[in-house]
């Protein structure tokens, strides 16, 4: 290899002195400037303990992390002999750099042939490379440092071709948490789950940045508001860290929940081994007070107040259970970042204060895209398990079970995305889709129009007589791909699939009938149930109209009925019928691709596995 000096001195002065500002955990790997020969390059980063569902700058000491980063070489470079290479910088320890089997070599600037390379290989479009694997800071010797990672990568062997990421991604292994509670805590009484108790209050909100860490659990006494209603910049909120393993359980003697303003952000990141729990007080490892088949409503959810956009005429509202004013009013911020949650479950929350004004488990009130909703865990919520009130938030692997209303529910003109849904109704359970544009307005802009892929519903003979699998209402649209309807719904007249409202069938469709189509309410590529096709409801009430629910359905590209063959463990992922149904590629970057419709491919591939509450399931 040729080594050219000043190329190699332009890459160590990154290494010693360059660091980047990194936001404090995101869903996405962080991209870092480029600089060197290939100026159309792209190096983007991480630092994750949850395999890739958020990625942190302060990572947990006792959690496993890895490091990963992806090259996308300048399109000129695609095609050529390349080497990659990998610096990491240890502070009081050296630069060292990564061969690949993960050997690590010592980093000498002053003598050049001490770099080593991570891969030769003909460049592709994308490499990604492991930068470190399963690295546990408590056992490394590593807490309170910050590590620097370079990626980079040079064509032919020659240096003068030197691409690389201009700084760093940079992470910070914090230290071992301290006994005693953290600050916006006071000590309780006790234990819960065999760690000392620390108690949030209600009342004054939460105004400063706040880490829980998992050597306590911590009680929710009322109604704890973290943040303000202000309009606050991204990169200026406050916010709430929860450490993975960490419980929070309710006072269920009065109404409590946790509020997340839009002055503020939730950074909740568990991993599959050590989720974050969110429950109430009797809800106790060991405790027989609590009934996993039919208890619900014992505290209030959490609540996530963002500023995009509503199509509410103010561009406002005011949320239930006095949840406070969100939305952005004139001036929305689409891309608004609340935090992220991933990993988390949700159990026994939801509070219905009256017919008109319930909490429900998960409520994303007017948030925004940079939000990051992964892995959620929602069972037996008193109301809905996540409702979407307007807003352009996106979320994927959501596992919705014995909710008393919907399991998913939206309005407000949300405009989001979905995929990797599953919904297993129980002994309650209204449908696993209630979707509204805006009832008091369905024709208001923007119309609710999110894209739903890869939702699996599965009925029960147990829940409310009125349950659907879809209630398609209130003007709404909807694009659904991948999908399937099973298990049993009780007998209603209401259909398996009720789509409800005049407004709805007037804005899906360009001249009343089925032929007019327009492509704003669909469901492609999916399977539904032999008896739920036989039982879809809803028609036209337009003149000699012949758009209904059953002409409507069969009008979709690549949709089928049958046997809606689920099984598995827990009756959750697919048979060898749903499997043969052919997917659709949405070709949308944000979306998974799959070679399988519904939620599970199969049991050797059921995600749900490990981190999900199934302490419900009967024997």
């Amino acid at each position: 290899m040729k080594f050219q000096p000043r190329k190699m001195s332009a890459l160590a002065l990154g290494v010693a002195m360059g660091v980047s500002a990194m936001a404090a955990q995101a869903a996405d790997q962080k991209t870092l400037p480029t600089t060197g020969a290939g100026t159309g390059a792209v190096f983007t980063a991480g630092a994750t303990n949850n395999g890739g569902a958020s990625y942190l700058d302060m990572i947990p000491a006792a959690d496993a992390i890895d490091v990963v980063a992806t090259i996308k070489p300048d399109p000129a470079d695609v095609g050529q002999e390349g080497s990659l290479i990998i610096v990491l910088e240890v502070p009081g320890i050296g630069l060292f750099s990564r061969l690949s089997g993960g050997i690590w070599l010592p980093l000498d600037l002053n003598n050049l042939s001490s770099l080593g390379t991570y891969a030769t290989k003909t460049l592709e479009a994308q490499e990604p490379v492991s930068i470190l694997e399963g690295l546990v800071g408590e056992d490394t010797n590593l807490t309170g440092l910050t590590l620097n990672a370079y990626a980079a990568y040079i064509t032919n062997g020659d240096l003068a071709t030197l691409t690389y990421s201009g700084t760093p991604l940079s992470f910070t292994i914090s230290e071992a948490p301290a006994a005693g509670c953290p600050t916006n805590t006071t000590a309780g009484q006790g234990t819960f789950n065999g760690k000392p108790i620390c108690v949030i209050s209600g009342g004054d909100a939460i105004t400063t940045d706040t880490h829980l860490t998992a050597n306590n659990a911590y009680f929710l006494d009322g109604t704890v508001r973290v943040g303000t209603q202000d309009f606050t910049e991204n990169d200026d909120k406050i916010a709430l860290t929860i450490d993975a393993g960490t419980t929070l359980f309710a006072n269920s003697a009065t109404q409590s929940f946790l509020l997340i303003d839009r002055s503020a952000k939730i950074y909740a990141n568990g991993t599959p081994e050590t989720p974050i729990v969110m429950t109430y007080d009797e809800d106790e490892e060991g405790s027989t007070a609590v009934d996993p088949i039919d208890d619900r409503g014992k505290w209030g959810g959490v609540i996530i107040n963002g500023r995009a956009e509503l199509n509410s005429q103010s561009g406002t509202a005011q949320g239930e259970g006095g949840t406070g004013e969100f939305g952005g009013g004139t001036t929305p911020v689409n891309d608004d970042d609340s935090g992220s949650m991933t990993y988390v479950q949700i159990r026994y929350a939801g509070d219905i204060i009256t017919e008109e004004d319930e909490l429900n488990s998960l409520a994303l009130q007017g948030v925004g895209s940079k939000t990051n909703i992964d892995f959620i865990n929602i069972h037996n919520g008193a109301d809905d398990g996540v409702e979407f009130y307007g807003g352009t938030v996106n979320a994927k692997h959501l596992v919705l079970t014995g909710n008393d209303d919907d399991a998913v529910d939206w309005t407000l003109g949300w405009s989001g995305y979905l995929q990797h849904v599953v919904v297993k109704q129980t002994t309650s359970g209204d449908n696993c889709i209630e979707a509204d544009n805006l009832g008091s307005n369905p024709t208001a802009d923007p119309r609710s129009i999110p894209t739903v892929a890869n939702f699996t519903c599965i009925g029960s003979p147990e829940q409310k007589g009125n349950g659907h699998a879809w209630e398609l209402k209130a003007g709404t649209g909807m694009n659904m791909f991948n999908s399937v309807i099973g298990g049993t719904f009780p007998p209603v007249n209401e259909g398996c699939i009720r789509i409800a409202n005049q407004e709805t069938f007037d804005q899906s469709t360009s001249d009343g009938n089925i032929s007019g189509l327009n492509g704003t309410l669909t469901m492609e590529n999916s399977l539904i149930s032999t008896a739920c096709a036989a039982d879809l409801q809803g028609q036209s009430s337009a003149p000699g109209s012949d758009f209904n629910a059953t002409n409507w359905y069969n009008a979709q590209q690549n949709s089928t009925s049958g046997d809606a063959d689920l099984g598995g463990p827990r009756a959750w992922a697919n048979g060898w019928n749903i499997n043969s149904v052919e997917p659709a590629d949405l070709g949308m970057s944000w979306f998974d691709s799959t070679d399988y419709i519904g939620a599970i491919k199969d049991d050797t591939s059921d995600w749900t596995k490990g981190w999900t509450f199934d302490g419900f399931e009967e024997e």
